[in-house]
């Protein structure tokens, strides 16, 4: 466990927390959490559920905001090839993703022959585990976040060039960035996104994607950046 706190706890009781899940506990998952004044509260790497929930709970956010797939395509009960469900939806993945696309921010459908089935089953224990500590829980994608925000082009975010190109975008957006922003990876970078646009989730300034019985992909409205076609 790896928790950089900056700030001291506080009664503040509006924050924000932006997780990059990855699949597994072995892969630490990036974890941030922003206050109400846009400063960054804490952030780190984080391994196993148990301590990301443990991080959650020290300042109970209003909003904790999950980069991965935190549900299953109507009809489905798990994502196994050996199991006999079906999806009852006539396209690939869940309402969401496909909206995605049509917005111009295609992400991986949730199949059965995802490559992120692990990161699905995840995700959505996880959900369960951060919604029992009374916080609410959205999915949010970063990528769309990004397109939505500053428009397009984005640079790759693994190359060095993409890494400047948001970490430069992320000084707009940020108060308390400096210094520690300049050693961010990309997965940190995301996380912000991510605890970001739970903030402007919680001030109604986002549009939610999907079937509410299924599960909902929440992005930055238009208002709140460039337009889609940059």
């Amino acid at each position: 466990m790896t928790l950089n706190i900056i700030l001291s706890q506080s009664e503040e009781t509006h924050m924000f927390f932006g997780i990059d899940l990855t699949s597994t506990e072995a892969n630490p998952s990036a974890c941030l959490c922003l206050n109400a004044k846009l400063q960054i509260v804490f952030y780190g790497l984080l391994g196993a559920d148990t301590e990301i929930a443990a991080a959650i709970s020290l300042n109970s956010p209003q909003v904790v905001a999950i980069d991965a797939p935190l549900s299953l395509p109507l009809g489905l009960c798990c994502l196994e090839e050996s199991c006999g469900c079906q999806s009852r939806n006539s396209w690939h993945g869940r309402l969401c993703e496909q909206e995605l696309a049509c917005r111009a921010a295609p992400c991986y459908f949730t199949t059965k022959k995802s490559i992120i089935r692990r990161m699905v089953y995840r995700g959505m224990a996880l959900k369960d585990k951060v919604a029992q500590q009374g916080c609410k829980v959205i999915e949010v994608y970063p990528y769309a976040s990004k397109v939505r925000l500053f428009g397009k082009p984005i640079p790759r975010k693994n190359m060095a060039k993409g890494r400047f190109w948001l970490r430069e975008k992320l000084i707009a957006l940020l108060k308390n960035r400096q210094p520690f922003l300049e050693q961010w990876n990309h997965d940190l970078c995301d996380a912000a996104i991510a605890a970001y646009t739970g903030f402007l989730y919680a001030h109604g300034k986002t549009e939610a994607l999907g079937d509410v019985q299924e599960g909902l992909i929440y992005i930055p409205t238009n208002s709140c950046g460039r337009k889609e076609d940059g």
